[in-house]
């Protein structure tokens, strides 16, 4: 009986072992709560005018997660993405656009006790275009409806702390021009009302254990 006991005590030592006690306490609670931040570089493409006269360029987004359990978590995601302007839209004067976002995330982790945490993440939102041109004139095409869809990774190089990596494709509703554009006659009616944009981020996350 002493034998048996001494062997199952050694098993549970060498388990506890086996798992790093920094993964073991790292697996969030529901309402954990995390904070990101982080740089982006992205490029847009597609018939609508934001894919046709821009290209790429710099972002900043920061946001919040909230675990709902181990495998799931919520969070908002708020972003401003520049694109520059491509070759003819510059020969016109164009500078470049510039997108605020704001989305609602859902985002799926395979497993959170890894030191690399993998996640697919899904989202929809608002996004606000401002075009850019050189002579420091700004207009405003309204406000539409954002699609996103991503997978990304937690590197953890601290319990609570890690490197946000992922990539996202942005879907952008909308033709992209100006009511006062869209009243001029010379105007195309017939473009695309949908852009793609693709998005690399590398950020910190910082999570709130208890």
């Amino acid at each position: 009986m002493n034998t048996a006991l001494r062997v199952l005590a050694a098993g549970v030592a060498l388990a506890s072992v086996a798992v790093p006690a920094a993964a073991q306490s790292r697996v969030e609670r529901p309402g954990t709560i995390g904070l990101t931040a982080g740089g982006t570089y992205g490029l847009i493409t597609g018939q609508s005018r934001f894919g046709r006269d821009f290209d790429d360029g710099a972002g900043l987004t920061v946001g919040l997660r909230y675990v709902l359990s181990r495998h799931w978590s919520t969070g908002a995601t708020f972003g401003s993405q520049a694109y520059s302007a491509g070759t003819e839209a510059a020969a016109e004067g164009a500078d470049k656009v510039q997108m605020t976002n704001v989305l609602l995330d859902f985002y799926y982790y395979r497993d959170r006790t890894q030191d690399a945490s993998q996640y697919v993440v899904l989202g929809f939102g608002f996004y606000r275009p401002e075009v850019h041109d050189s002579s420091s004139d700004i207009g405003f095409p309204s406000e539409n409806f954002l699609l996103s869809a991503g997978v990304g990774a937690e590197v953890f190089i601290r319990e609570n702390w890690g490197l946000d990596l992922s990539g996202r494709a942005l879907g952008y509703f909308g033709r992209g021009f100006t009511a006062q554009e869209l009243a001029n006659e010379a105007t195309r009616l017939t473009d695309s009302k949908f852009s793609v944009g693709l998005q690399g981020q590398v950020g910190l996350i910082y999570y709130l254990l208890r």
